[in-house]
């Protein structure tokens, strides 16, 4: 393979003369080329960058001396040119491999505000991302690619297997590794691993691999090629560590903003009091409070329920009776919070809820092993109206990540919202 990096710091790449790619360019597995683009500029000040159209700060890397650095590497093959930027594809194992299979790649640099957009319209066959976050330039992931695509050339590596079972190969992260001694201040090797029985060793092997990835990265399950006897032992996994844990639900009438984002209080719905009593019944929620100080709804608010539980409508449909059972009414969300750890010793998580993203926010798998984890007692906030005030939204310990659809619109009903944040908390972890 041909590799040829353009970059405006080539002396950056002196990791590239060490270890395995050292021994693959030794070997003629990998040819590297680095490339000043300084070279190709065209005046005697060797300018590669200047001001942005339009205004703002900082420089742009101009075009002319990297479209003229890219034809002097070109030959009859047609290379893949990568341009390394955060608004890329995230770089991966399988982008690896992918990129193992070429001839020739060709690698730009990015520095500065970033590179003249034609740059990339007219030369880039890839803009890879090492991730959400920024780097000085593009020299740092430069070399992280040609690490990763190298040690997948044939002979690169000195033992072939390696490659393939290292992390990311089969979708999960990678076995732990013991070497010798056998005990090193007080910590034994597992004796799986000392037992020469290979079968054994493979089977440790695995479902540790498993056990790590469902530690640290339960995202990448979702997409792991899973043998039956896998999904067994994450199962027993998710039976040893889950903790019992409790969730309350509270829909806020008071204190919510309007349009105009001022606090109001908004009225009862009957369709709200309904469908998320009948879906907090549904996901075994254990409270279902409705905050609303104001005294006429909530003798409105009253008198529905007695309808419910008491009344005709308790024998007409028992099954809305006991939906409607889950119902408390309450002046202030402070009450809600008293009424829970007057009935229990367990510290009261707030979860707060919103349409719009207003601060770090946390996944819905992430939430639920939170609370399977930690155990605890869970209190899911809903804003009626505009949205619960700031003030709760920087009470609560976690926010959730705001519903998205397919479209551009996002005005669920607290009711539909309701159903769909408490099935993702708490609904068959196979149907999510």
């Amino acid at each position: 393979m041909r590799i040829d990096i353009l970059t405006l710091f080539p002396q950056m790449f002196c990791p590239l003369e060490e270890s395995i790619i050292k021994r693959a360019r030794e070997k003629g597995i990998v040819d590297i080329n680095l490339i000043n683009i300084r070279d190709f500029a065209f005046d005697r000040h060797q300018i590669t960058d200047d001001r942005l159209y339009g205004g703002g700060a900082g420089m742009v890397m101009k075009p002319e001396p990297i479209f003229a650095a890219v034809r002097s590497v070109l030959g009859d093959d047609k290379p893949r040119v990568i341009i390394t930027s955060p608004q890329g594809r995230p770089f991966d194992q399988k982008l690896a491999q992918e990129l193992s299979a070429e001839e020739h790649l060709i690698v730009i640099c990015g520095h500065y505000e970033g590179i003249d957009e034609r740059v990339i319209e007219g030369l880039a066959t890839d803009i890879i991302s090492m991730g959400d976050f920024v780097l000085t330039g593009g020299e740092l992931p430069a070399m992280a690619i040609v690490d990763s695509v190298t040690r997948l050339l044939p002979g690169a590596l000195g033992d072939e297997l390696s490659a393939a079972q290292e992390s990311f190969e089969d979708g999960l992260l990678e076995y732990p590794h013991y070497t010798r001694p056998p005990i090193f201040e007080g910590m034994e090797v597992p004796e799986e691993l000392t037992s020469g029985n290979h079968a054994q060793i493979a089977k440790w092997r695995r479902q540790k691999a498993l056990e790590r990835t469902w530690r640290y990265r339960p995202d990448l399950l979702e997409s792991a090629p899973l043998l039956p006897e896998d999904k067994i032992y994450l199962e027993q996994l998710d039976k040893e560590i889950q903790k019992p844990f409790r969730i309350y639900v509270a829909l806020l009438h008071y204190p919510v903003y309007n349009k105009k984002k001022q606090v109001i209080n908004t009225s009862l719905t009957n369709l709200d009091l309904h469908d998320i009593a009948r879906a907090a019944a549904t996901y075994d929620v254990e409270g279902f409070y409705i905050v609303q100080p104001v005294q006429n709804q909530q003798r409105l608010m009253q008198e529905l329920v007695d309808h419910w539980q008491g009344g005709f409508g308790g024998r007409y449909n028992p099954d809305r009776k006991e939906a409607l059972s889950k119902v408390r009414l309450v002046d202030f969300l402070e009450d809600v919070r008293e009424q829970i750890t007057s009935q229990s010793n367990a510290p009261l998580h707030l979860i707060a809820t919103s349409a719009n993203i207003c601060r770090e926010v946390i996944a819905y798998r992430d939430m639920r092993k939170q609370m399977e984890t930690q155990g605890g007692d869970y209190l899911l906030l809903l804003g009626t109206g505009w949205g619960m005030t700031q003030e709760i939204l920087d009470e609560a310990e976690y926010c959730l990540r705001p519903i998205y659809g397919r479209g551009s619109y996002n005005h669920l009903s607290v009711r539909s919202a309701a159903s769909i944040m408490l099935d993702r908390l708490l609904g068959e972890k196979n149907c999510r």
